[in-house]
């Protein structure tokens, strides 16, 4: 395939799902699970695993968003990387009432952004896919539904439920979603939809927080494909060297002093995923946590709080977890709220509450 079409073609696909998939939005406002499970996979490793008693490794999940294209979070791919798994040897599955879906190969990964934590990538064969949102999800929308395949497969797909009484969407700073959904434990919904009440996709799952899913916003996904972020990978480039040029892509961007590029640089020294460690990398995530990456401002709060890299200094940790709070986001109301009501501040009751009607639960809270 010519290089210079690849952004091209990608965006034509995506097209092609709104366009193709009017009559069908017109029709029904309602996510349409039978759709949903045709259109969402999960990433499977074909060939065994050089470990003992280990046969397989499965990890996170994918969606189409054409008929040959599908998209995940980069993640879900590079751990698949570490364990030294060549992309393609690796399948896509979905089980559902003990049916077994025929596997799905991977052709070859079309576009990747470490920025945003996205890929896209090529299947061999005409595949169901999902509607995807032309504009951008408000900040406090309802209805909101993420699907994924937990890390044990064979227990078919996932739904997760929005509750509470909203999310928060921050555009500028991060374009991400944080949403609140009716279970703790999020293993494996990675590379998975958010769709929106309308059953269009809005956001890409790429973390999760206790019951919080954290999702890339569609925009992003959308420019990926149209080529304006992360890296387009030529037919005849491995996923390796791809997965350096996002890397530099990423390193170019947090030069630029982008909030999601400086905090997906650390966490990239954080998760072990670049050499050098994170001990000294500590200045990233303090950049972008000054400029407004929430994300950022809740780590270094709760680093400043344990003495984590840093010495352990309360008054910090109040300091930055206040301003995460203030971005209304649950994790960090809920701590916050935590700290001032064992202080005996009264400023806890309204922290709590909100962070309750944002749906945010702990794990104790569910014993």
């Amino acid at each position: 395939m010519n290089d210079t079409r690849l952004p091209a073609l990608v965006l034509a696909a995506l097209f092609a799902v709104a366009l193709s998939t009017l009559g069908l939005a017109s029709r029904s406002a309602a996510v349409d699970l039978e759709h949903v499970r045709g259109g969402v996979w999960k990433v499977w490793n074909w060939t065994p695993v050089k470990k003992a008693r280990e046969s397989k490794w499965k990890v996170g999940t994918t969606f189409a968003i054409g008929p040959r294209y599908m998209a995940t979070a980069l993640h879900v791919l590079a751990s698949h990387r570490r364990r030294g798994t060549p992309i393609a040897d690796l399948i896509l599955k979905y089980w559902h009432r003990g049916y077994v879906s025929p596997p799905l190969r991977i052709r070859r990964v079309a576009a990747m952004s470490a920025v945003h934590d996205l890929a896209i990538f090529e299947i061999g064969k005409d595949n169901t896919y999902l509607r995807l949102a032309e504009e951008p999800v408000p900040s406090g929308s309802r209805g909101l539904t993420g699907f994924g395949y937990p890390e044990a497969a064979g227990k078919g797909l996932r739904v997760l439920r929005q509750i509470g009484n909203g999310i928060t969407v921050d555009h500028r700073v991060a374009s991400r979603i944080y949403m609140a959904v009716d279970m703790e434990k999020l293993g494996g919904a990675s590379g998975g939809p958010v769709l929106s009440s309308k059953g269009k996709v809005v956001g890409v799952q790429v973390a999760g927080d206790d019951n919080i899913s954290i999702a890339v916003t569609i925009q992003r996904l959308w420019d990926l494909a149209d080529g304006k972020s992360g890296v387009i990978c030529p037919a005849s480039t491995s996923f390796n060297h791809c997965y350096e040029l996002a890397i530099e892509d990423m390193r170019t961007v947090a030069g630029r002093h982008h909030p999601a590029a400086v905090y997906s640089l650390w966490k990239h020294y954080v998760d072990g995923d670049l050499e050098g460690g994170h001990a000294d990398k500590l200045h990233l995530l303090k950049e972008a946590a000054e400029r407004g990456h929430v994300l950022a401002q809740h780590n270094l709060a709760v680093r400043y709080a344990e003495g984590d890299v840093v010495e352990k200094d309360w008054r910090k940790a109040d300091l930055w977890m206040e301003r995460a709070a203030k971005q209304n986001f649950p994790p960090s109301l809920h701590q916050l709220g935590k700290r001032y009501e064992a202080d005996g501040d009264s400023r806890a009751g309204p922290l709590l509450r909100r962070a309750a009607a944002a749906g945010y639960l702990r794990k104790e809270q569910y014993e």
